[in-house]
Parts: C-alpha cells; sequence; structure tokens
C-alpha cells in the first residue's frame, strides 16, 4: 500500500458557487474515488445546457484528465454511477454504451435517473470508483429473472452492481447470483438500492441479510429500462455492524448504522421523522461526530461522502444543506456528491448521508495550484 493520500482538490481545477473542503479525486493507496463529475467549466458554468450526450462526452474527457493528475487512467476504474435526467426512452442503454465505448466493457456502468440537478441545464453527474491494481471482472445474469450482476474484484474490494430488467422477487435471485459469484452478505460492506416501485422498494427493505437493509438506503428513481439498480460493495472480510440511536449520541431522532472492518468502513446517518431539511442535516452530522469519535474514527478517514436528498432544483437549496456538511471538514477533503432524488419510498426522512471511509494511516499529499482543467 502507497504511504500517501493523493488529493485533487476542487479550487485546482475550477470553482464552485459556494465554498467547499472536497476533493474532485482522492487516491489512497490502490484505490481511487471521485466526486460528481460535473459538466462544468473553471468558473462553475454549465456546458452544454439541456444536452445530455454531449454533456456526457464531456465528463468522460474531464474524467480522464483528471485521473492522470493522480497518477491513475482509464484502465483503473471499476464502476461508474451515472446520475441523469431523463430526456428519453433509451437514454439509460445510451448512456452505458457511451461510457463502455469510452472506458472498456469491464467497467461497471450504473445509470441512476433523478429528478433534476441545482443548477439550469445540467443534466448529469458521474461518480467514479476504481483501484489501480489488476481486476478479476465477471458478469453474471439469473436465468429465472433476467438480473444481471456484473463484479469487479480488485483483492481487497469488490464492487457490484446489479440491474434488474423487471420487477422480479429479488431475495432468491440475489440469493442465486451471488453463490454463483461467490460473495456472501455477510462481507456486505456498503449497498445504494435505486427502484422505481414501492413492491420493488419492499422486496428489497424484507432482505434478510444481518440487520436488513435499512430502508432509507433505497431511493426512489423514474423507471429509465431498468426499474431497479443496486451499488454494492464487498470486502473480503468479515464485517461488523453496529447501530446507534438517540440513547447513545443523544441526538433525538437520529439513526446511524455503521458496518466495519478492520481496514474500511461504511456509515449510513439518517432521520426517523423530517423537522426540514436542513435542520436534519445538522442533527446527521451531529450524530455521525459523535458516533465517528466513539468508533474510534474521524472526519480525516472518510474517502467518499454520498448525500441524497428530497428538494427542489435550486442551487440555494443544495447549498444550504452543503454548508452545515461542510463545517466537518477540512481542506482538501474527500470526495463528495450531493444531489436530489425523487423519493426515500420505504421511510419518511428527505435526507441520507452515506461515508465511505479507510484508516490508512497515509500522509495527504495535494497537487500543486498550477494544475489547470485544460
Amino acid at each position: 500500500m502507497s504511504d500517501t493520500l493523493r488529493y485533487l482538490p476542487f479550487e485546482s481545477v475550477w470553482k464552485m458557487r459556494i465554498d467547499h473542503p472536497y476533493s474532485l479525486f482522492v487516491r489512497d493507496g490502490n484505490l481511487l474515488w471521485s466526486c460528481g463529475q460535473c459538466p462544468l467549466n473553471e468558473t462553475g458554468e454549465v456546458l452544454h445546457p439541456n444536452d445530455l450526450f454531449a454533456q456526457a462526452a464531456e465528463v468522460s474527457a474531464f474524467i480522464d484528465q483528471f485521473l492522470s493528475k493522480i497518477d491513475a487512467d482509464r484502465s483503473h476504474i471499476a464502476q461508474l454511477v451515472v446520475y441523469h435526467v431523463k430526456t428519453g426512452g433509451t437514454d439509460a442503454l445510451e448512456l452505458r454504451r457511451l461510457f463502455r465505448e469510452r472506458f472498456g466493457e469491464k467497467v461497471i456502468v450504473l445509470p441512476v435517473s433523478i429528478p433534476h440537478f441545482y443548477y439550469d441545464g445540467m443534466m448529469i453527474e458521474v461518480d467514479v470508483y476504481g483501484s489501480t491494481l489488476n481486476k478479476v471482472v465477471r458478469t453474471l445474469t439469473d436465468n429465472e429473472t433476467g438480473i444481471e450482476l456484473q463484479i469487479v474484484d480488485s483483492g481487497e474490494i469488490v464492487w457490484a452492481g446489479i440491474l434488474g430488467p423487471r420487477e422480479v422477487q429479488l431475495e432468491a435471485a440475489l440469493n442465486r447470483l451471488l453463490t454463483r459469484a461467490d460473495l456472501s452478505l455477510n462481507a456486505l460492506l456498503s449497498e445504494q438500492w435505486f427502484v422505481t416501485t414501492d413492491r420493488l422498494g419492499e422486496e428489497v427493505r424484507l432482505l434478510t441479510h444481518t440487520s436488513g437493509t435499512d430502508p432509507r438506503q433505497i431511493v426512489g428513481i423514474r423507471d429509465d429500462g431498468f426499474p431497479m439498480v443496486a451499488q454494492l460493495t464487498f470486502s473480503r472480510d468479515m464485517v461488523t455492524r453496529e447501530q446507534f440511536a438517540a440513547s447513545s449520541h443523544l441526538i433525538e431522532g437520529v439513526d446511524i448504522r455503521l458496518t466495519r472492518t478492520e481496514g474500511y468502513f461504511d456509515l449510513t446517518g439518517t432521520c426517523e421523522e423530517s423537522i426540514g431539511l436542513v435542520q436534519d442535516t445538522q442533527r446527521i452530522m451531529s450524530a455521525i461526530e459523535w458516533t465517528l469519535k466513539h468508533s474510534g474514527l474521524s472526519f480525516f478517514d472518510v474517502r467518499k461522502a454520498t448525500t441524497h436528498y428530497v428538494a427542489g432544483s435550486s442551487a440555494e437549496e443544495l447549498h444550504d444543506n452543503m454548508s452545515i456538511r461542510n463545517r466537518y471538514y477540512r481542506k482538501p477533503g474527500p470526495a463528495s456528491t450531493g444531489l436530489p432524488v425523487f423519493s426515500f419510498p420505504m421511510a419518511s426522512s428527505p435526507i441520507s448521508i452515506r461515508l465511505l471511509g479507510r484508516r490508512s494511516g497515509a500522509i495527504p499529499n495535494v497537487p500543486g495550484d498550477g494544475d489547470n482543467r485544460r
């Protein structure tokens, strides 16, 4: 493992409309994560407004460029989560084709349709996950349901993507696929489900792995060719799961779930009932701070933060809850993605904050301010 952490800070490339302590890319040893890659120019203005596929091409070029700044390249990409606003009936299939043509058939491409973005004319945002190690790639299809499971195994972390072509009874199909892939739900480090119907949401919620799926890890999306999409991360080691309620962290109405191995952790914070998006964000971050401290962790250990929330399309609504989250990090900070979704169909909370981290004891390394976008 490398003895350095590599960060590519936002301000070395472009200015967002609110100051924030996050990085475009983070590399820790062999692993790498990105913030949501956006079709923006160096001043934060939207490129090719309302043109989904022109923006997808721009984002693809940015990914190539930014990877080079952390001594990585497209061969190191394992998974792309492609958040987009649906414009036609075949967008998801076309986006999968576009990104696979650019980055290779072995990359997991998960298209996720959302209602809108926070900047006018913005249609796409892409998260990148990867490893510089050699990877084993497999694609399995369940004959009974047509569910596709694609796996990228880096040896220490296994990324998995699930695409469901129609509504099915999920648990039996998932068990069949995971058995064929030699993966165990007891080693499931992180999960994020996207569903188009309440019935699929209920299927996911009732999965019987340890402690069940948190209902707030199930996000409602628009059907864009795949009624169900899942982003799963497995460890090669068994995981332990802990749940922290208000009785421990003293923040009323907040539920924290921590899953971890010796080297990695995944933490999800949500509210049982909402009192407003900004207030919910503050309560969750306060409870996360307590949980990290009492678990021997810190915000410095976070490599990737993902926030899904239900709100309007204005930049102010993003910035209002983002400003709360920002206070807990110091620059250059983790890779971070925050964006609106349609709903949390199995829960009443309007926001979910997920942190993926690694305790490496590494020394931060930040590229110089001379790095430019073009």
